[in-house]
């Protein structure tokens, strides 16, 4: 392990769990609980590469990695779409077709991918599934993060200012992240190194965002634009 990943690694745990820290300090784990065991398990697998980088420091356990925080980042963000938009019917309704038809999209879209790899130059059995696969399953949280703030502009909601944050953090890093592997995919197994400065940088970006907003005092739910000026129409909308 090179220097600087060992270097990158130990400021991600830090930076997790002064993130993990705020969120106790300032009572906020019960604004979005899914968010504490899906950030736990980022900084765990980290603590593990980077105290035993000789067994954790492979692809086989990166990919599996990936696979578990996929999971729990799709919860994360089914979490959020839930609390934001329980209490408005019309909202709730469209949030829930759209989550579906997404999980739907991704299933059906990674499967088709799956079905007939073939083998990246310069890279092993895993690497397909890396540039190709691991796209297109960050694609369809990308897609489903992204429809949930649309939404929350279309009816005009409340949004509280962690789920702002936690939103704002993951389509940011996760695009960064997915330019990343296409980089990858178009470039070949040769750009690795780049392609992870890329995803690496937008990820120590990312939790440094949240360290800071899990640290500051609560705050007023922030509304979308021109809800203060209309706020009739906006929870008439809402409810359908």
């Amino acid at each position: 392990m090179r220097w600087y990943e060992t270097a990158s690694l130990a400021t991600a745990v830090l930076l997790s769990l002064v993130a993990l820290g705020g969120l106790v300090a300032r009572r906020k784990v019960g604004v979005c609980r899914s968010f504490v065991p899906y950030l736990g398990a980022v900084a765990l697998a980290d603590l593990m590469t980077l105290g035993w980088a000789e067994t954790f420091y492979q692809q086989w356990f990166w990919f599996a990695k990936e696979l578990v925080i996929h999971v729990l980042r799709f919860g994360v963000a089914l979490e959020l779409g839930y609390r934001t938009f329980r209490a408005f019917p019309s909202a709730r309704a469209s949030v829930r077709a759209l989550a579906l038809l997404i999980l739907a999209l991704t299933f059906g879209i990674v499967f088709a991918g799956a079905v007939d790899l073939e083998p990246v130059p310069g890279a092993d059995a895993l690497g397909p599934l890396i540039s190709r696969v691991q796209p297109r399953i960050l694609n369809g949280t990308i897609w489903l993060l992204s429809g949930i703030a649309g939404l929350i502009l279309w009816y005009r909601l409340p949004v509280h200012p962690w789920h702002k944050a936690i939103l704002t953090g993951l389509v940011a890093y996760l695009l960064a992240f997915s330019t990343s592997l296409s980089w990858i995919e178009s470039q070949g197994w040769g750009v690795r190194e780049y392609a992870n400065q890329l995803h690496t940088g937008a990820f120590l970006v990312m939790l440094c965002y949240w360290a800071v907003a899990a640290w500051r005092r609560a705050e007023e739910p922030v509304r979308s634009p021109e809800s203060g000026s209309a706020p009739a129409a906006s929870l008439n909308r809402a409810a359908g």
